[in-house]
């Protein structure tokens, strides 16, 4: 896979984290019955360390960050129902997850495959 194969996946989750934000911003202020309130935060900062760490693996491969924000967060929000959305918010991750397997089996420096293979501690 090219570097910029890699930086183009980089940036595609990139974007769909960022929507991971918007979409825990939304959240909070729902009124959730089966998460807590710190459950949320907690998913909201998660997204945030994963933009932060893919925003320093794509400056490392000489690439410029993407801007943009998947509509993730947007489509969660737009669901009527607490479990219709919490039932996008796992298969969104499901999606992240797939991306980051096919992204794992080529050349990525030691930093960003600890970045996109470790939780947040």
């Amino acid at each position: 896979m090219s570097e910029e194969e890699i930086l183009r996946r980089l940036n595609e989750l990139l974007e769909a984290e960022r929507g991971g934000v918007e979409a825990a911003a939304g959240l909070a202020s729902a009124d959730l019955r089966s998460y807590t309130r710190d459950d949320i935060r907690k998913f909201g900062e998660d997204e945030g360390w994963a933009c932060s760490g893919l925003r320093r693996a794509i400056v490392r491969y000489g690439g410029i960050p993407s801007g943009g924000s998947g509509d993730f967060g947007r489509r969660v929000m737009a669901l009527e129902s607490e479990g219709e959305r919490l039932n996008l918010l796992a298969r969104g991750q499901a999606w992240v997850v797939k991306r980051i397997d096919a992204l794992l089996p080529f050349g990525l420096d030691p930093q960003t495959r600890g970045c996109i293979r470790m939780p947040r501690r």
